[in-house]
């Protein structure tokens, strides 16, 4: 009899486990919209599980697409476990020949995993999840794609300097990104350098970071550049330095301009441009900048703090003032400069200046004198009373 219990509480043990461990993936849908007749799509796709030990396990490629579907790594088998999850990508090419309309496909994820006792009862249970994959074939081509994480690196002397972006293709064609650059003085008024150059090629759903050496004849200063990724629509302005060769290249950034959203007129209103030193050395850095009118467009007064030594990655404010002498919308704008250099541009949150607080008038200040000396005249009143109590009790 405690044979069979002991027995029988193994078999629990062991079935506990098994219904303990589980397979989950993620997503549970593929959706490829948009796709053309030998197009190309990816989607990455990861499989987990609860169990801390590793499981072995296999895929089946099912449907009217399982012909399209392609698995990388090049593998029907995988093996995971909660610690290492396996990830995949399920990569689909259409043929030639495709019509244009929706289609279905499914891909089981099915473990090998088999649980036995020590007593020689065993128990083969298999896990399995389905990802369900849905096509869309359309007969128009789409050229559309993102970019962003521009990027230049700052270069010594007669050396090129780098360009690079991050672009995504989200069209349903091959995409071969152009690139048009330009390169202005310090001042950001004159054109020193215009060239373009194209991108490596770029499969549809994936993306990739482009990046190209410029030559140039520039001389050692600070300049201005800007990247348009033509047919992303994208143009983004950047700042990159020429220095001597082996010199140091002073960084900083232009946090932005701290102040309050609402003031008085007559009132003192801080502003406070807040700069960071990412440079390897100090520099000393002041902030010059426009207070305007936004009801006005006008600008109505020029400001500049005094200049500060900022050691490597310390961060400051400028300490400035504005009194408003009237009432309206009022920004502030400017750049800091330091060691030669010059920020981008920044400008504050827009500043309400409400008319004056309202002044206590004469009238209310009199009678508050009156209440008090009223209030005054009752105590001694009320000391004198005591007083002559006193006096008639002795």
């Amino acid at each position: 009899m405690k044979k069979k219990i002991i027995l029988l509480f193994i078999l629990i043990l062991a079935i506990a486990s098994v219904n303990a461990t589980t397979i989950g993936i993620s997503p549970g849908i593929l959706y490829f919209p948009n796709m053309i007749k030998e197009g190309y799509a990816e989607a990455q796709v990861t499989v987990s599980t609860s169990s801390p030990d590793t499981v072995a396990g296999h895929f089946e490629v099912e449907g009217e697409i399982k012909d399209w579907i392609n698995l990388s790594p090049d593998s029907l088998e995988f093996s995971t476990s909660s610690s290492n999850p396996y990830r995949f990508s399920v990569i689909i090419r259409p043929p030639a020949d495709a019509k244009n309309g929706n289609y279905t496909g499914l891909i089981r994820v099915m473990t090998d995993h088999v649980v036995t006792t020590e007593r020689g009862a065993s128990s083969a249970v298999i896990a399995a999840v389905a990802l369900r994959v849905n096509i869309e074939i359309i007969g128009d081509e789409i050229i559309l794609c993102r970019a962003g994480a521009f990027s230049v690196s700052d270069t010594e002397i007669d050396l090129p300097f780098t360009v690079s972006a991050l672009v995504y293709n989200d069209g349903n064609v091959r995409l071969r990104p152009q690139f048009r650059i330009k390169v202005y003085d310090q001042s950001e008024e004159n054109v020193l350098l215009t060239t373009s150059f194209l991108g490596e090629e770029i499969l549809p759903t994936l993306n990739k970071r482009i990046s190209r050496q410029i030559p140039n004849n520039l001389q050692i200063g600070q300049y201005f550049i800007d990247v348009l990724a033509e047919q992303c629509g994208i143009t983004q302005r950047l700042t990159f330095d020429v220095v001597e060769k082996g010199g140091i290249v002073d960084k900083g950034k232009f946090i932005g301009i701290r102040t309050n959203e609402f003031t008085y007129v007559d009132e003192p209103t801080p502003i406070l441009p807040v700069f960071r030193n990412e440079g390897p050395r100090t520099v000393l850095a002041k902030f010059k900048g426009e207070i305007i009118s936004l009801e006005k467009n006008k600008i109505i007064e020029v400001i500049e703090s005094d200049e500060i030594a900022i050691e490597p990655s310390q961060q400051i404010e400028f300490p400035l003032f504005f009194i408003p002498d009237a009432p309206g919308k009022y920004q502030i704008s400017g750049r800091i400069i330091y060691n030669k250099k010059i920020t981008f541009e920044e400008k504050s949150k827009v500043i309400n200046v409400i008319g004056e607080k309202k002044k206590v008038g004469l009238s209310v200040i009199f009678l508050i004198l009156i209440y008090m000396i009223i209030g005054l005249a009752i105590l001694v009143l009320i000391g004198k009373i005591k007083k002559e109590r006193k006096k008639f009790r002795r």
